[in-house]
């Protein structure tokens, strides 16, 4: 759920706010694939979903598909512990139901709480139930069950290789003092830029200046426990609303509530101006008294277009240093 607010309506703003969902997930929409999908060649027919711009599978139908083959893997429910557990190497069993084509229309997927265990270790995989299955990321399962996973954008089509390996596409990680992150390709730190343990990114050519779009990275202490990222939240919008109300150019405070694809809550705040062509997003992943602040200067320049989805590629992709 987002909210707005205009700088001049200060007395709206905690009105607004309240408005803010106590939970931190924003409603997603899954939309059917239209790729095609190829596993090792072999054109098959998945009932795949498109949310939020990744491709999720249901996770019986890629075990079905890929059962007696290099990467193949079981799938077995543990209804007393409500576990979901996975066993590499293992023929899949099925259950009746796999493969089944779904009816081409979008759908409304909730985030689904799975407990996952891999050869009896647990390990996290963001999930959404739809229609009663869960459906996971497939460069995830891919990352999680080393099967290669390959985009044709000129096909529009999908690969699964289960004679290679996964490795990352378009993406660039980056080990820092307080957790792990990865950008897109084309978006390069800054060592110009970078000091103090603020972290810059720019676009791949881009020399740092005024007129520059960029990203920052950095990691904050302060006073509230991961529990108690609501009032965190409420007390950054109070800040941000000072400063949009002080601003002359300023224009629109927009919030937004949400995880990151690793299941870390998520705020975000957008800052839209008026007397300069200029966008500040900044993105709060919070931790126990602690966060990491993602701060995108979009400057509108047509060479940096794709810097949010940069910045979300780094939300998405943080896990804090362990």
């Amino acid at each position: 759920m987002k909210f707005g607010v205009k700088c001049v309506l200060l007395a709206a703003g905690p009105v607004l706010f309240s408005l803010f969902p106590a939970a931190a997930f924003a409603a997603d929409t899954a939309v059917p694939t239209t790729a095609s999908i190829f596993v090792d060649g072999v054109s098959k027919a998945f009932d795949a979903y498109n949310i939020n711009g990744n491709n999720y599978f249901k996770l019986r139908d890629v075990a079905y598909t890929l059962s007696g083959g290099l990467k193949q893997f079981e799938v077995q429910w543990d209804a007393a512990a409500g576990t979901v557990a996975l066993r590499t190497g293992a023929a899949y069993t099925p259950v009746g139901g796999e493969m089944s084509a779904g009816n081409g229309e979008a759908k409304s997927p909730a985030p689904a709480d799975l407990k996952l265990l891999l050869n009896n270790a647990p390990v996290a995989l963001r999930a959404y139930n739809i229609g009663g299955y869960n459906y996971c990321k497939l460069r995830d399962l891919g990352r999680l069950l080393h099967f290669g996973v390959q985009w044709d954008a000129a096909a529009k089509s999908v690969t699964v290789v289960t004679s290679e390996d996964y490795t990352e596409e378009n993406a660039l990680s980056y080990m820092k003092s307080f957790g792990v992150y990865s950008t897109t390709a084309d978006w390069v730190e800054s060592a110009e830029l970078s000091q103090n343990d603020r972290y810059y990114y720019l676009k791949r050519g881009q020399s740092p200046g005024r007129t520059v779009s960029s990203i920052s990275v950095e990691s904050i202490r302060h006073r509230y426990a991961e529990s108690e990222h609501q009032a965190f939240r409420e007390a950054v919008f109070r800040q941000l609303l000072k400063q949009v109300s002080n601003d002359p150019d300023a224009g629109f405070l927009f919030g937004e509530g949400t995880t990151t694809e690793k299941g870390l809550t998520l705020y975000t705040f957008t800052i839209e101006y008026e007397g300069i062509d200029r966008t500040d997003r900044m993105y709060y992943i919070i931790g126990d008294y602690k966060y990491v602040l993602i701060t995108e200067t979009d400057r509108h320049d047509k060479n940096a277009a794709d810097i949010t989805a940069a910045a979300k590629a780094i939300a998405d992709s943080f896990e804090w240093a362990r």
